[in-house]
């Protein structure tokens, strides 16, 4: 699955270390500030609820952003290394949107986890 060429191609290589520091620094900063103390905590936004709409779970729920985190970084890493033997771009393209994605996502849990 991972050939010699995938390793020595260096944006690919350079994309994949952004990637899996992006995955560390998501769960990382997620984890640690998650107050598992409380009994509930702000889970998401609903907007059909209006101002109260904060619907609140167990803070557990909230360690589901560093479970995607690293789904998002261990998926794309494979995805990336399978599609660089056919297309080299698409490969780049899969690790920069992982990127993307990581990055939404450490925002949207430091949102999240500041309404606590």
């Amino acid at each position: 699955m991972f050939n010699k060429k995938y390793f020595q191609d260096r944006p690919v290589l350079f994309l994949n270390l952004v990637v899996v520091l992006g995955g560390v620094i998501n769960m990382i900063a997620t984890a640690l500030l998650i107050d598992t103390s409380r009994t509930a905590a702000t889970v998401r936004y609903e907007s059909t609820l209006g101002l109260g709409g904060f619907p609140k779970g167990t803070p557990l729920d909230l360690y589901s952003f560093a479970a995607v985190a690293l789904l998002v970084t261990f998926v794309s890493i494979f995805m990336s290394a399978r599609l660089y033997t056919q297309k080299r771009l698409l490969s780049i393209l899969v690790l920069t949107l992982a990127i993307v994605a990581l990055l939404f996502n450490l925002i949207v849990a430091q949102a999240i986890l500041n309404l606590q």
